[in-house]
C-alpha cells in the first residue's frame, strides 16, 4: 500500500510561542544600567582635571577615590605642577627644589615616572640651578608625562560612578540640591561640602599607604592643593611632613 501523506504542518496561530531570551545576571544589570546623555557627559566636571579644578567638591571626591584605588602621585604631581605654574616667579622658583624632592628625586617620597632627558638633566645639574626657561619646560614635561594615568584614573571613576562605586555622592546630590533651591549660595555650600569630604580623608590619611610618612604626605599634598582652590582644612597644618613645600602658603590669589 502507497504511504500515509504526511501530516500538515500546524497552523501559525496554533504554534507555540517561542521560548523567552535567557538573560543572565550580567545582561540584566546591563539593561538596568542609565547610560548618561552626551550633554550629561559633556557637563560632567569628570571629564579632566581642568574641569576638575573649577569644582572643588567633584575633585575632593576623585582624589578621595584615588587615594583609595590607585597610585595617586601621578594625579598629586600634575595638580602641583599647575599650582607652581600659577604662582609668582619668585614664589615659583623657591618651590620647584621642593617639588623636585617629592615627585622626581629618585629617593622622592611621591615619585612619579618621568620623561629621560628630564631625569638626564636633573642628574646633572641641581635644580636649583636650572634657568626659569628650563624648570617652566620641565614642568610642563613632567605633567605631560602623567596624563595617560590621570586619564586612566578619570575614567575609571567614571565606570565605578555609574555603579554608585565612589565616594562623595551624598555631598554632590546635596549640592545639586542646593543649587536648584539657592543657585546664588551654591558656591560656598560646595566648599563646606569639599571640606567634609576632606574631613573624611583625614580621619582615614594614615591607612593610605603602609609607609605612614608617605601617607602624611600625600594627604598633606592634598590639603595644600585644595587650600590653594580657597578650602579651609582642620589638621593638614599638623602633619608637620618632611618638606615645607605642602605647609608653605600661596601667595597667589586662588583660581576662579
Amino acid at each position: 500500500p502507497p504511504p500515509p501523506p504526511p501530516t500538515p504542518p500546524a497552523p501559525p496561530h496554533s504554534r507555540p510561542p517561542p521560548p523567552p531570551p535567557i538573560i543572565g545576571a550580567e545582561d540584566e544589570d546591563f539593561e538596568n544600567d542609565i547610560e548618561p546623555t552626551p550633554e550629561e557627559e559633556q557637563s560632567s566636571p569628570f571629564q579632566s582635571l581642568e574641569q576638575l579644578r573649577q569644582h572643588p567638591l567633584a575633585l575632593a571626591a576623585f582624589l578621595q577615590h584615588c587615594v583609595l584605588q590607585f597610585d595617586s602621585c601621578p594625579v598629586l604631581c600634575y595638580l602641583h605642577v599647575d599650582m607652581l605654574r600659577r604662582m609668582n616667579p619668585k614664589e615659583g622658583r623657591k618651590q620647584f627644589l621642593e617639588f623636585c624632592h617629592l615627585f622626581l628625586d629618585k629617593a622622592g617620597l611621591l615619585r612619579v615616572p618621568i620623561p629621560h632627558h628630564v631625569q638626564f638633566e636633573l642628574e646633572r645639574t641641581r635644580p636649583e640651578l636650572l634657568p626659569e626657561d628650563a624648570q617652566r619646560r620641565f614642568l610642563q614635561d613632567v605633567q605631560s608625562h602623567q596624563e595617560p594615568e590621570v586619564q586612566r584614573q578619570l575614567q575609571d571613576f567614571r565606570s565605578k560612578r555609574l555603579m554608585g562605586m565612589t565616594p562623595g555622592e551624598p555631598e554632590l546630590a546635596e549640592l545639586e540640591r542646593s543649587r536648584a533651591r539657592d543657585p546664588a549660595g551654591a558656591a560656598n555650600t560646595e566648599r563646606q561640602l569639599a571640606e567634609r569630604v576632606l574631613g573624611r580623608l583625614e580621619e582615614m590619611h594614615l591607612t593610605i599607604s603602609s609607609d605612614e610618612e608617605k601617607s602624611s604626605q600625600i594627604f598633606s599634598a592634598i590639603v595644600s592643593y585644595m587650600k590653594f582652590l580657597g578650602l579651609r582644612t582642620k589638621g593638614g597644618d599638623g602633619k608637620k611632613p618632611k618638606s615645607n613645600f605642602f605647609r608653605k602658603k600661596v601667595s597667589e590669589t586662588p583660581p576662579q
